[in-house]
């Protein structure tokens, strides 16, 4: 039987917003210095003003780095639900005070659980989506250096497949 209470929800809700703000924060800025160094500038102020009016925003900075690197179909759905939980965290602050947040997150359930849940039995609904979300944060801070430092691998017809030099 779960001891869940309202004020343990808003707790898991605040840290699990803390962590989503503190390593969104570390993957924009993991991105951003990967496409100044793609682009041959030394400033990361120049890629955020690539953006509409200015400004390139994270969730396009993640699209754009999905768009335009290798990634496997599963660590781009990562990404991309990633991105849609950071989102929701970032625009809606009604989150906090809101018990039924978690419930409103069914269209990730299936993806989540299936990606981060073996057999491990936890209590309610909530603990779950709380673990499998820490883990995808986990996840996604792991793969953007990996995917930034992995070599890149070209196709030649003349010589076959090649790594830039």
């Amino acid at each position: 039987m779960s001891i869940y209470t309202p004020q343990i929800a808003m707790k898991m809700l605040t840290n699990l917003r803390k962590k989503i703000t503190q390593n969104s924060e570390f993957i924009d800025q993991k991105i951003s210095l990967f496409f100044a160094d793609r682009l041959g500038v030394k400033d990361v102020k120049t890629i955020n003003a690539l953006g509409i009016d200015g400004d390139l925003t994270f969730s396009q900075k993640v699209n754009l780095f999905c768009d335009l690197l290798p990634l496997s179909k599963i660590d781009r759905a990562k990404f991309k639900v990633f991105l849609k939980i950071n989102n929701e965290f970032v625009l809606n602050d009604e989150i906090l005070t809101n018990d039924q947040y978690f419930y409103n997150l069914k269209s990730y359930h299936p993806f989540l659980f299936n990606t981060y849940i073996e057999d491990n039995d936890f209590l309610s609904i909530k603990e779950k989506l709380t673990f499998v979300i820490y883990q995808l944060i986990d996840d996604i801070v792991r793969l953007t250096p990996y995917y930034i430092e992995k070599p890149k691998i070209y196709y030649n017809k003349n010589v076959g497949i090649t790594l830039p030099q």
